[in-house]
């Protein structure tokens, strides 16, 4: 600043040479003030470019990723397929569970099905089937004929029996072939135009439909009697015992994951906006010897006091062991 205020003045000194005292300090004031507002400018400048500053945040390892297998309905443990130290992957069995009212409710509806299924057959078997085959009508006009020949001869011996030409008990034959000959006209004529008749169905369909709607939602509850693994890992505890009862939401398993690991640290308050969720910072972890990891902030927290900022690290040997420290380094 004092060589830019030298300057000034000899600038003065060379140009305005004729000036008197007083304006002469009027200028130099004026100069002082200028260089004074620059420096300014030059210190703003600083501050914004240091702006964002180097920050080490005191952390240290939390906790791998745990999950734990809950039971979903009531029942009682049927079996236990896992035991403490097992390495698990997602959707393996870990226990399976019995609910009676689960399996009376099915076999309910299983038996639904079969009335219902049972009863549609029925219903689409035809009532009568069709006689009029190719010779439907010459069986009718056969028995016609022999009625007509049975009332001929029906009618002969009335005349014959007013003459005593025939017995009583021949009359009386003659008129018993003629009821049996109309018998077995009139059978072959209704034969003859019976047709096949079919019962509406639609309403059996539906309760058949209905009942194995039933069925399907039994048979998803009827999943939620196995207990499966939510995630890989290990099964560190095992709450479940062979023969327990067992209620909606109670542990069943436990299963720790230490192929991953968290960080966490706490942010001043002042601090936080310097990181955010996907910025890359580095992470020493104080092992033997330390281990350093260059990856993306998971996420922060906010809290009372400021703010925790979690990082992930991966950990496949397991050397990681929560209660490590580390340092979490903002750049």
């Amino acid at each position: 600043m004092t060589r830019f205020l030298q300057q000034s003045l000899q600038e003065l000194r060379r140009w305005v040479p004729e000036v008197d005292t007083q304006l002469r300090a009027s200028l130099t004031l004026a100069c002082i003030a200028a260089s004074l507002l620059v420096v300014r400018c030059d210190r703003e400048d600083d501050v914004v470019a240091a702006d964002v500053p180097k920050v080490e945040i005191r952390a240290q390892v939390a906790s791998a990723q745990t999950a734990t297998a809950i039971a979903s309905v009531d029942g009682r443990i049927a079996t236990v397929d896992v035991a403490e130290g097992t390495t698990v992957q997602p959707g393996q069995l870990l226990a399976t569970l019995n609910n009676a009212s689960i399996e009376r409710d099915l076999a309910h509806v299983r038996a639904q099905i079969a009335v219902a299924q049972q009863r549609l057959r029925d219903a689409r078997r035809p009532i009568a089937t069709s006689l009029i085959l190719g010779d439907a009508g010459a069986r009718e006009r056969a028995s016609a004929e022999i009625l007509k020949n049975r009332e001929t001869k029906r009618e002969r011996y009335r005349e014959l029996f007013k003459t005593r030409d025939v017995s009583k008990e021949e009359l009386e034959n003659a008129e018993n072939e003629y009821a049996a000959a109309l018998r077995d006209y009139l059978a072959e004529k209704e034969r003859a135009s019976i047709r096949v008749v079919q019962t509406d169905t639609s309403l059996l369909q539906l309760e058949l439909d209905k009942a194995r709607a039933d069925e399907t939602v039994v048979n998803e509850r009827k999943t939620l009697l196995r207990v499966v693994a939510p995630i890989a890992g290990v099964v560190t505890r095992v709450h479940a015992r062979i023969g327990e009862s067992i209620f909606p939401r109670d542990p069943v398993v436990e299963i720790a994951n230490n192929a991953t690991v968290d960080v966490r640290g706490a942010i001043a308050p002042e601090l936080v906006r310097y990181v955010r969720a996907g910025v890359p910072v580095e992470v020493k972890v104080f092992t033997v010897p330390p281990r350093k990891f260059t990856v993306p902030v998971k996420g922060v927290v906010p809290g009372p006091s400021g703010a925790v900022l979690v990082v992930d690290l991966p950990n496949p040997d397991g050397v990681l062991q929560v209660g490590q420290q580390a340092v979490i380094t903002v750049k």
